[in-house]
């Protein structure tokens, strides 16, 4: 890299990694751990622990089967490698050994909490579901952003 007055290209778009990153992670954190999922008054509502709760003594042994387990498991433990992976992500989004792959466990953890959504059938809530796909999706162009600013 050289000296100049201008800072590279390649610096603001690994800037622009580490805050979409970082957005993804304060996106999951609230929408999973903060904001309410279903609205019962103007102030209080359900938090997704609380229906996390609901839904899995609700199940008991229902006998799910293909999509109904797989979301029925984000319920289980998925929310947990979700957050882990969205809090780890700006960490190692750039770096140069293979840590960067964890993004996709990012993504994949909110495609999983919108098959858990399907499956549990959440309908009528708030926006607070709709901010770990949006996380997703926010991880991804932060990914490509650092791989073409490591790349460059």
């Amino acid at each position: 890299m050289t000296i100049s007055s201008s800072p590279a290209a390649t610096d603001k778009k690994l800037t622009a990694a580490y805050v979409l990153t970082v957005a993804a992670s304060a996106l999951t954190l609230l929408g999973l751990y903060v904001l309410d999922w279903f609205p019962d008054h103007v102030w209080g509502g359900q938090t997704f622990l609380e229906y996390r709760t609901e839904h899995l003594a609700d199940r008991g042994d229902s006998g799910l089967q293909g999509w109904e387990y797989l979301g029925d498991t984000y319920f289980q433990f998925g929310y947990l490698v979700q957050t882990a992976a969205f809090v780890l992500l700006p960490f190692v989004v750039a770096r140069y050994n293979r840590w960067h792959w964890l993004a996709a466990l990012a993504v994949l953890g909110a495609a999983w909490q919108v098959a858990g959504m399907s499956a549990a059938a959440i309908v009528n809530t708030t926006f607070a579901p709709a901010m770990g796909p949006l996380a997703g999706i926010l991880a991804v162009i932060g990914w490509v952003l650092a791989r073409v600013a490591v790349n460059e």
